[in-house]
């Protein structure tokens, strides 16, 4: 055959430096996920203004302080005042807020179990006569 010079060109390395490459992605992944992903605490609160009634709750905080100051954050924000304080302060429990408007009263409970916990506050609403009784807030905050 003349004029046809076939030859081998060296192999080059593309499939290590592939690996290499979908290696470094997902660890670059695996790494972003771990830092973007807030480590969950133990520790939540629930705060409320006795004035307005309106309340705010945190959970998931590693420390006590954040989710006290969270809660009444949130709390502040949907009442637009200032005077939300915290009720209950959880850690690795739960708690439920039962609120009836008809008697300006509100029913804070905490416990191991969230039914339990939401039907306690309920029924001590209830109790009272008020006919508009409901659960404002059930949260559980807990590490695991």
């Amino acid at each position: 055959m003349h004029g046809d010079h076939r030859y081998d060109e060296p192999k080059k390395p593309y499939g290590l430096l592939g690996l290499l490459l979908v290696s470094l992605l997902v660890l670059a992944g695996v790494a972003y996920w771990k830092l973007s992903k807030p480590e969950v605490g133990p520790y939540g609160a629930i705060a409320m203004s006795d004035t307005s009634l309106t309340y705010g709750g945190a959970w998931g905080y590693t420390d006590p302080i954040a989710a006290y100051k969270r809660s009444i954050a949130e709390c502040n924000k949907a009442a637009g005042a200032k005077d939300c304080v915290v009720k209950v302060s959880l850690k690795d429990n739960c708690g439920a807020l039962a609120i009836s408007v008809e008697r300006n009263a509100s029913f804070l409970v905490q416990g191991r179990d969230q039914v339990t916990a939401t039907q306690t506050a309920m029924a001590q609403c209830q109790e009272t006569g008020a006919s508009d009784c409901a659960i404002h807030e059930n949260i559980c905050s807990s590490a695991s």
